[in-house]
């Protein structure tokens, strides 16, 4: 695929928790009305489909989410994991540190690439360890209720002694 990068679109910013939205969380389906939120496309802009859309960065209300900016260039599902050329990989980079610079004052022209990178690292870092902990305390609450359903069923299931 020979993916076209494009500059989004947005009305504010945030540095809240980023979860990347579904097609569903868009008011509207209509793809042209969405793709101001990504920075890539498979089939340029606007794009043929939702599915030829990468890397979201702008929520459904249409905040760039410096979150989602950090995950774009170095997290699971960034740049660095897409078939894409040496050259759109760092054009990318370059927008995302662009973004953030502009539109967060996050990371001073005086800091290297390797240092940006090495913040935006430590960002992502942070998110991954909170939503490890959301996720263990789901885990374990999800197991606490298992466990109190099984009591429950045991106690209706035993014969009732001492009749």
């Amino acid at each position: 695929m020979a993916y076209e990068p494009h500059e989004p679109t947005f009305y504010d910013t945030t540095a809240e928790r980023w979860e990347e939205p579904s097609r569903q969380a868009f008011d509207d389906s209509r793809v042209v009305a969405v793709d101001d939120h990504f920075l890539l496309s498979a089939t340029g802009f606007p794009p043929e489909s939702y599915e030829d859309l990468e890397l979201p960065v702008v929520d459904e209300d249409g905040r760039l989410n410096r979150n989602a900016l950090a995950d774009a260039g170095y997290g699971p599902g960034s740049v660095e994991t897409l078939d894409v050329s040496e050259d759109l990989e760092e054009a990318v980079k370059e927008l995302i540190h662009d973004l953030l610079e502009s539109e967060f004052d996050s990371l001073p022209q005086t800091m290297s690439r390797g240092e940006q990178r090495d913040r935006m690292l430590g960002w992502l870092e942070e998110q991954r360890e909170d939503r490890h902990e959301a996720e263990q305390k789901l885990h374990t609450d999800d197991e606490a209720r298992e466990l109190e359903a099984e009591v429950d069923q045991d106690e209706e299931e035993r014969p009732e002694q001492g009749r």
